[in-house]
């Protein structure tokens, strides 16, 4: 028995309803993805200040740090769904590089679940936040736990997180030690009113937060970007559906109207 039109039309409201809060949730991301966007720029250009200081005032007498050791990974995932299979991606590439006895700090409260349903277990974990602009206060407190655990974890600190470019695939960087600056040093001894140890210290946590702050902001940029496509993608199947329905209700209707009409023309008085 095909259903009243009525009840299509119930459907056909409820569709509607849902296109609404799939448009909306599209509008939002893309608006993140923008903010995102404009914030690494301005992210890149204070990193290059702090690359070309090391390598202008400090790196010619700069020692040589040591590399060796198990070494500290930051996976920055996703924080919430409905972001297509983003998550999952992250999560299987963090279990794919973490090495034998090297820590695990990470950002995303949906990936976090799934690497621990997996059975990694982080050293610490917060969610990324869902604005840009409060990336960057999460990024020193993140920057003050890699410094503190790179002390039980030695070695190099990589950065998991996706690509903003088409298919969001995982890529994999060096945040600690920095790589050094191309071009050569300076040989011409810089001004400073700071004891060269000190400089040194300040200049390469800055160097640190930087980076850190960078990967956040392009993994939430990567998060938006996935959740504006995943939602694209529901509002083509909405449509598609609304289409269905619509056939059925004006089936369903003409089917109504005939069955009436035949009543009509069939009553006795």
């Amino acid at each position: 028995m095909s259903q009243r039109p009525e009840e299509i039309q119930h459907r056909l409201q409820s569709l509607d309803e849902i296109g609404d809060v799939v448009g909306a949730l599209r509008a939002i991301a893309a608006g993140h993805a923008s903010s995102a966007d404009t914030a690494v720029r301005a992210i890149d250009a204070y990193a290059g200040t702090v690359t070309h200081a090391l390598a202008t005032s400090l790196a010619a007498s700069a020692p040589q740090m040591e590399t060796e050791g198990p070494g500290l990974l930051l996976v920055v995932g996703a924080a919430q769904g409905f972001c297509g299979a983003y998550p999952e991606h992250i999560a299987v590439a963090a279990q794919s590089t973490l090495k034998p006895g090297m820590g695990l700090v990470v950002i995303g409260a949906r990936t976090e679940d799934m690497l621990k349903a997996a059975g990694q277990t982080p050293l610490w974990s917060a969610d990324l936040p869902g604005h840009p602009a409060a990336i960057p206060a999460l990024a020193s407190q993140t920057t003050d736990v890699l410094v503190e655990q790179s002390v039980h974890y030695p070695g190099v600190i990589y950065a998991l997180t996706g690509s903003v470019h088409a298919g969001h695939n995982p890529t994999l960087s060096r945040l600690f030690p920095p790589a050094p600056p191309e071009g050569g040093t300076s040989q011409i001894p810089p001004i400073m009113t700071l004891p060269a140890a000190e400089l040194l210290t300040g200049l390469l946590q800055e160097a640190l937060f930087a980076s850190v702050a960078r990967v956040m902001m392009q993994g939430a940029e990567t998060e938006a970007r996935a959740r504006v496509e995943a939602m694209a993608r529901a509002q083509n199947n909405l449509r598609k559906r609304r289409t269905e329905v619509e056939q059925a209700y004006q089936q369903a209707r003409q089917e109504q109207m005939t069955t009436e009409m035949i009543e009509l023309s069939t009553y006795k008085r």
